[in-house]
């Protein structure tokens, strides 16, 4: 590596935190939120929610992810390249570096996350795909973008959300 291509990478690390990280994740969890709030509540959204609301949430919890990661001393350019948006390589590698020792995973998270994963293969969120698609309760996604923030948030630095789920520990 170059010296030049050295001190982008510094530049890269010092301006991308795990604080900022966090607070990307907590616009995109609150927006997912509110998508689901108010485009939630019209006709047709009455078994899943909107599919914006999924993609939002999804990269909240990447974001969340990488804020984790960030924290523990991954630099930006392995979160790009080792992890892109690949939410399972950035949970397991948050579980090895003991992300269970803040966050209490429920069967429920892990669902949540493979169905999400399986919805945004080859960015089905973002773009129309054809075929039938399984997609996850609000119910199990919101509580896991939510509580993994919730755990996240003030080891990195930041505020998270005041928001309970009863039947979550």
């Amino acid at each position: 590596m170059t010296s030049v291509e050295n001190a982008s990478q510094r530049d890269d690390d010092e301006r991308t935190t795990a604080t900022g990280l966090a607070r990307y994740a907590h616009e995109y969890i609150e927006a997912a939120r509110l998508v689901d709030t108010h485009l939630g509540q019209k006709p047709g959204f009455e078994f899943v929610s909107p599919t914006p609301a999924y993609f939002l949430a999804a990269h909240g919890i990447e974001l969340t992810l990488k804020a984790y990661l960030r924290y523990s001393g991954i630099g930006v350019r392995d979160l790009s390249r080792r992890f892109g948006h690949d939410l399972h390589a950035c949970y397991r590698k948050a579980k090895e570096l003991r992300l269970l020792d803040h966050f209490t995973e429920d069967e429920r998270d892990t669902l949540a996350l493979t169905m999400l994963v399986e919805l945004n293969r080859d960015h089905g969120l973002r773009y129309i795909k054809t075929g039938a698609k399984q997609f996850p309760s609000w119910a199990i996604v919101e509580p896991f973008a939510v509580r993994l923030h919730q755990a996240i948030a003030p080891i990195v630095g930041y505020h998270s959300f005041t928001v309970r789920f009863g039947d979550y520990q």
